[in-house]
């Protein structure tokens, strides 16, 4: 992984490829960018960060499309993306401060809601 000047591992968004694909998705359009990225058969890793990030976007802002999006099809999308950041967190094991430790670790409680006992029981309540 590069290094900045004081040794700090730089996170992938700080790297010059994902500035060139944010100065890419200004000049073109996140909606053309994406076009390009989802043609290839390989993505880099700016690539794979920046269609995250899209991601992050659609689904944070309840978009009225997704809305009537079928929920098989919307866990299924999610299905992918845990098995991708499984195999990544598996080959990299990354060292990880505290501080981002932490906020994973309450997205993550956050995220296993139906899947966690205590929210099953609540589940089968409602029916």
């Amino acid at each position: 992984m590069e290094k900045d000047l004081l040794g700090v591992p730089i996170s992938i968004i700080d790297t010059d490829e994902y500035k060139e694909l944010e100065k890419r998705e200004y000049a073109v359009g996140p909606d053309q960018l994406m076009d390009e990225i989802l043609a290839k058969r390989l993505f880099t890793n700016a690539e794979i960060m920046w269609v995250v990030r899209r991601m992050v976007y659609f689904y944070g802002r309840r978009d009225a499309l997704l809305k009537i999006t079928p929920p098989d099809r919307l866990l299924m999308n999610m299905n992918s993306l845990l098995r991708a950041f499984y195999i990544l967190f598996d080959l990299e094991n990354p060292e990880m401060d505290d501080n981002i430790r932490s906020y994973l670790s309450s997205r993550l409680t956050d995220a296993t809601w139906g899947t966690s006992k205590r929210t099953r029981e609540y589940l089968y309540k409602i029916n």
